[in-house]
């Protein structure tokens, strides 16, 4: 099965669309909950400790996400050059494991 890339001319969403998505995604319950671990750590350690992985994290998936913006692929297909398309299962489980971990019911 080959997913195709989706024409410039078919795709809807604008950066004010994306900018949206990944808002929402930032302030979740998940968020509130990590930063609690970091209270001990007192407000400016904890506070530069959120802004760097922050950084590190939203540094890797912006990269994947113009990779994806400019192929018109989703993240999966785009990892299809690196480790093949038997391979790309691998990143695709490991995101569906990290996903069930920040359900806020587990």
């Amino acid at each position: 099965m080959d997913i195709k890339p989706i024409p410039a001319s078919e795709r809807n969403l604008n950066g004010f669309d994306y900018f949206l998505l990944w808002a929402g995604v930032a302030i979740s319950l998940a968020e509130i909950w990590a930063g609690g671990f970091l209270a001990p750590m007192g407000f400016w350690a904890g506070f530069w400790a959120i802004i760097l992985g922050h950084v590190i994290g939203n540094t890797f998936m912006g990269l994947g996400g113009i990779i994806g913006s400019q192929y018109g692929i989703i993240s999966m297909v785009s990892v299809r050059p690196a480790f093949g398309i038997r391979g790309s299962n691998l990143p695709a489980v490991l995101n569906i494991i990290q996903l069930i971990g920040w359900h806020p019911s587990c």
